[in-house]
């Protein structure tokens, strides 16, 4: 087996000159390496003969091990006393602040490029130039270091004896990988129906780099069908990692254990679990900065041997494995987990890592996209998920707040935040308290921008405290507004809306298909799959998907006397609830009766939940109870585990809400549902506004902006009920809409063996 690892320039000299600590007093630590745009405008100003992005590469030879290094440099710019080599990075900080030792890390990087161009071209010695642009200002600020040949071939040799040991490692898990994944068979005796043509589908979709959109029923094993075939692909040319989305934790669970059962059956591979900053930081609140957090200070002295020590010794690198490493080497654990990203082959988190523009990981680059396949589980979530991911809002009371606390001495920043306030106190003005907007004033983006600008200077300075922590609140949230602003386009919608003497500007994506679209295509292939892709043409087309894309729809496994469907034509709509409060309950105590053992009855609201739940307990010898506002991961829990085998339990839940999906009560564990009410989320004006929009493309805007949702969250919770071969039981829906056309032809066909209660 050939012993090569390749590696970029820039990810060779972070590993081996990275140090001291996380600073993320305004945003992290290498937040310094950006500006697309600053970079352009350097490499605009260069003369005619001068190169810009030119790609260089060699190849080490280091104990046995074969190192292709490789990259681009920012510029080779030609000068009469010979070639330099430009560097380029931008900066927030003030260029006064930065001196010719302030970053090692550049400087290696653009000696790494020095020296493959010097050797390429047989130069004896070579000048090299690191270019800081100030963000704001747009200033430059310019160091040159001369270099012979021989020094940097020095520097070089040393870089690559301190990587050659930990490329040993990464060659060793490699061949454990390319060894045991073509002996894996699929990790149970049988595929369910179905589950064979899924996984199927999944492998040769990422073989030819489409994208898939998958519609398979609960149940199923969507989570192994996917996880199998794409691990499979890993042995593909050109497939080097796999990124398993989730919008709950309870998924992402599953795909651990998918990844466990197949480890039984001799795997190795390397996976890594995200969990949320705010949930994994070990102090109490999570301020990332050296003088508060002991994790932070010195982290990037530590992280190495961190990654090398868990890299040996463990393959997935779930939240308890991670916090485990992470105090043994005293570095912080979701910064852990992210450089942990680089070098794994299952990366399983949030659907945030990868859509969302404000927290997606920066260091997911393009060339490292091309070569990750992303499956996206319950992908029905990720339509209102990225309606959220793509909007922003900012509000005329944290401007003000800012200059009530802040000093006059602050110029900048009053000056600023007082600008905004009077652009926004103009369009508040200007209308009603809810309204849809033509525009904004031009000279609002200017001011967020000096606002920021003015921000950042201080926040770099200012210690942790109550006032920073607000200034920093408000400065992501200009942050965020602003780079929404960038994508606004006939997608998007300007909403202002006055509550009090407060005011909110919101940027309202409308449509999420088209940004999704461009997120996707630069990764080799996107499988979207869920048991509730229905009706199928508006989520393909919600989700970005194009008629390229390949489609599946799986029929259920299941029989259908395994479900005894009932439907109770009652009103539930809000003027009728009180009236028939008692008769409804009188149909879940039939229900609870017919069908012994536990059931989960599902309500649009906790106001009508709470309403028919006493209603129950007052009429009902049948235990009961009742989800809560606000359940933190251990109530939930202890909720679900209140479902034994056995048992004759009553759990009222919201409809849509954290026990109507992800949640895998088999067998005995639950024997009924039942749905009150269509879905329907109540109007509002951002409703009415996705409404209009898609009536205007010709599409019934009633169904995209409430029904599709709507009964998307009915089906979700009747899925809770069939989740093997040998589960069975009844599924009430009540309400007198579920007997018209529209809403009969949306409920899936194991459903249509019903029976009418009147």
């Amino acid at each position: 087996m050939e012993k090569r690892v390749t590696i970029s320039v820039r990810e060779l000299v972070s590993y081996v000159y990275r140090g001291g600590s996380i600073d993320e007093r305004f945003q992290s630590n290498t937040a310094l390496v950006e500006g697309t745009a600053i970079h352009q405008e350097v490499q605009g100003k260069y003369k005619e003969e001068d190169e810009k992005e030119v790609f260089l590469q060699y190849e080490f030879d280091q104990d046995g091990i074969s190192l292709n290094i490789q990259g681009r440099c920012d510029g080779l710019l030609r000068t009469d006393e010979g070639v330099v080599i430009d560097e380029i990075k931008s900066t927030a900080r003030e260029l006064e602040e930065i001196d010719e030792h302030s970053h090692p890390v550049y400087w290696a990087q653009a000696k790494g490029y020095a020296f493959m161009y010097a050797t390429q071209q047989q130069l004896q010695h070579i000048e090299v130039q690191l270019t800081y642009v100030q963000k704001s200002t747009k200033e430059k600020k310019r160091f040159q270091q001369r270099f012979t040949h021989q020094e940097l071939a020095m520097f070089m040799d040393e870089t690559i004896a301190v990587y050659s040991s930990y490329a040993k490692i990464l060659l060793y898990i490699r061949e454990q990988k390319e060894k045991t994944i073509p002996e894996l068979g699929f990790p149970f005796p049988n595929y369910r129906e179905g589950q064979r043509k899924l996984a199927g589908s999944v492998y040769h979709t990422i073989e030819e780099k489409r994208n898939l959109f998958a519609q398979a029923p609960t149940g199923i094993g969507k989570t192994i069908s996917t996880l199998f075939p794409a691990i499979k692909a890993l042995q593909l040319e050109g497939t080097e990692r796999i990124y398993y989305l989730t919008a709950k934790t309870v998924t992402r669970a599953t795909a651990e254990e998918a990844l466990s059962k197949m480890k039984e059956l001799g795997l190795q591979l390397r996976s890594v679990t995200l969990t949320a900053k705010d949930k994994i930081c070990f102090q109490e609140e999570t301020i990332c900065q050296p003088e508060y957090c002991m994790f932070a200070d010195g982290y990037y002295d530590r992280i190495n041997g961190a990654i090398i020590d868990i890299l040996i010794n463990e393959t997935q690198m779930t939240r308890s494995v991670l916090e485990e490493y992470a105090r043994k080497h005293r570095v912080c654990p979701f910064e852990f987990s992210l450089d942990l990203t680089d070098v794994v082959d299952v990366v399983i988190g949030d659907y945030n890592y990868v859509f969302d523009p404000r927290v997606s990981l920066k260091r997911l680059l393009p060339e490292k996209k091309k070569k990750t396949a992303l499956l996206v589980d319950e992908a029905h979530n990720l339509v209102e998920r990225a309606r959220d991911m793509y909007s922003a809002v900012i509000h005329k009371h944290s401007f003000q707040a800012i200059l009530d606390e802040w000093g006059s001495d602050n110029g900048k920043l009053l000056k600023s935040a007082s600008a905004i306030v009077k652009d926004l106190e103009r369009i508040h003005l200007n209308g009603g308290s809810h309204r849809k907007l033509d525009d904004i004033p031009g000279e609002l983006e200017e001011n967020i921008e000096r606002f920021i600008s003015a921000a950042e200077a201080i926040l770099q300075e200012e210690a942790v405290g109550e006032q920073s922590e607000a200034l920093l609140d408000v400065y992501f949230q200009s942050q965020n507004f602003v780079k929404i602003l960038e994508l606004v386009d006939d997608h998007y919608r300007y909403i202002g809306e006055s509550v009090n003497d407060d005011f909110t500007l919101k940027l309202f994506c409308l449509d999420p298909s088209h940004v999704l679209r461009q997120t996707t295509k630069s990764f080799r292939t996107s499988v979207f799959f869920s048991a509730t892709l229905s009706p199928f043409a508006y989520y393909k087309e919600m989700l970005g998907g194009t008629k390229d894309d390949y489609i599946l729809q799986l029929p259920s496994p299941y029989e259908a006397s395994q479900i005894d469907v009932m439907i109770t034509p009652l009103s539930t709509r809000y003027k009728s609830r009180e009236q028939t409060a008692r008769q409804l309950v009188e149909r879940l105590q039939h229900q609870a009766v017919e069908h012994p053992g536990n059931h989960l009855f599902f309500f649009p609201s906790y106001h009508y939940m709470e309403m028919v739940y006493h209603e129950f307990r007052n009429t009902s010898d049948l235990d009961a109870v009742m989800q809560e506002k606000g359940m933190n991961e251990d109530r939930r829990e202890d909720f679900l585990a209140q479902f034994v085998e056995g048992g004759r339990l009553i759990g009222f839940a919201v409809l849509g809400g954290i026990f109507s999906e992800g949640v895998d009560l088999r067998g005995d564990r639950l024997n009924g549902v039942a749905v009150v009410g269509i879905g329907l989320a109540p109007r509002s004006f951002e409703k009415e506004l996705i409404k209009e929009y898609f009536n205007q493309k010709g599409r019934s805007g009633y169904d995209y902006s409430y029904v599709f949702p709507g009964m998307n969250k009915v089906l979700q919770a009747g899925g809770r009920l069939i989740r093997s071969e040998e589960d069975s039981g009844a599924i009430q829906l009540v309400d007198d809409r579920f007997l018209s056309r529209k809403y009969m032809q949306l409920l899936p066909e194991d459903w249509g063996n019903y029976r009418i209660l009147r």
